[in-house]
């Protein structure tokens, strides 16, 4: 009898446990690019201001992409078909590595080497999103061509 009331404690706690746990490993592709995105974003504040508006413009374009993979792993979560190949498999975290920068415009250059991370996993993410893993990925393409021009623009002023 004490046998049976311990399994039944542990197995409602085991279940309790398990709706409580973070959902790390769903769409780690997805995921893996809202990391990038955000780290892109937080090099672009502390770089200087003076891009001629590029750097605020990649601001913009990164916010926009970083609602569009939250819209896209929301999406993929509640349009799941079963059978079908999901959650990017092959994801590999350590592929993903931003290189060192150079002393120019230190910021400016990791975060380009983020937006660059974040659309490599973007591009190898399914594609099943309901077309926010596009969104998101053409904002990103945005945001990288912003962050070069402005890398440029500061080079000539």
């Amino acid at each position: 009898m004490k046998t049976k009331t311990l399994l039944s404690v542990i197995a409602v706690a085991v279940i309790f446990a398990s709706l409580a746990a973070p959902v790390s490993a769903d769409q780690p592709r997805m995921q893996a690019a809202k990391v990038e995105l955000q780290k892109a974003q937080n090099s672009l504040r502390k770089a200087s201001a003076d891009k001629g508006g590029h750097r605020e413009r990649a601001l913009d374009l990164i916010a926009k992409a970083l609602t569009a993979v939250d819209n896209g792993i929301d999406f993929d979560r509640t349009h799941f078909t079963p059978g079908r190949r999901r959650h990017d498999s092959d994801f590999d975290k350590d592929n993903f590595q931003p290189a060192t920068p150079p002393l120019d415009q230190p910021h400016m250059m990791n975060a380009r080497a983020f937006l660059q991370n974040a659309i490599a996993n973007l591009e190898r993410a399914s594609e099943d999103k309901g077309g926010y893993r596009q969104q998101a990925l053409g904002f990103a393409r945005q945001a990288l061509e912003e962050v070069n021009a402005g890398i440029e623009y500061d080079r000539r002023h």
